[in-house]
């Protein structure tokens, strides 16, 4: 587990892509268990409490896609867990994506807006142009770092947090994410793409200090 931040009511860490954010019907090896698992050995050592040590409080603020990886912050306390999850939801956060996809954008920099809604089986992003039937709207800023051999790396702030948004937005222009065969990609490795949460930025939840997380991507990129 690679740590990026803890103190008395968060937990961040890295996510490798390949694992769930968190643990859910479908059996997949998720980052909350192990964030848990981590969570508990420490607390059987430091802790006196009975009550902490059987039932220990952790859960996700946000979600990243299984296939992605990066930063991904754990409340330990119900009041921290509102608090971010009221920030992201008002978007105080700040987020910032790095992504390899496989075709150069028609611009180096530029804003996407669209239309976003689920398939019927919920497995995937429909994006549109217009406002359709049951859509949410999306937006994201993007800019052109670097080639990456035949792919092309980009920096993506995404303005609001929907389903598969920053995959499905730019598939839909013709640039899909490297090893993202649901919208379009080559594959890469089984369940790992090529999309990266490398900051965050939010407030504290007890002290309201500015909380600044980076993380690169794994070799290979």
């Amino acid at each position: 587990m690679n740590i990026l931040f803890e103190d008395y009511y968060l937990l961040a860490v890295n996510k490798p892509a390949g694992l769930s954010s968190e643990s859910g019907k479908e059996r997949h090896p998720s980052a909350e268990q192990e964030a848990l698992f981590y969570f508990t050995q420490q607390l059987q050592k430091a802790s006196a409490s009975k009550r902490l040590k059987a039932t220990p409080y952790l859960r996700a603020v946000h979600r990243l896609d299984r296939a992605a990886s990066g930063i991904l912050v754990f409340a330990k306390t119900k009041s921290a867990l509102v608090n971010l999850m009221e920030q992201f939801e008002k978007r105080e956060v700040e987020k910032v994506y790095l992504a390899l996809v496989e075709k150069r954008p028609p611009q180096e920099t530029g804003t996407l807006s669209h239309w976003l809604k689920k398939d019927p089986e919920g497995r995937r992003a429909l994006i549109s142009d217009q406002q359709v039937r049951n859509s949410q709207s999306c937006a994201l800023d993007y800019q052109l770092l670097e080639p990456r051999g035949k792919n092309f790396l980009l920096e993506v702030r995404p303005h609001t947090g929907r389903f598969h948004q920053i995959r499905a937005q730019l598939a839909h222009i013709g640039c899909p994410i490297a090893g993202d065969v649901l919208y379009g990609g080559l594959p890469w490795k089984e369940n790992q793409i090529k999309l990266h949460a490398c900051r965050l930025v939010f407030k504290h939840p007890k002290t309201g200090a500015s909380v600044e997380l980076e993380a690169p991507p794994e070799t290979g990129w």
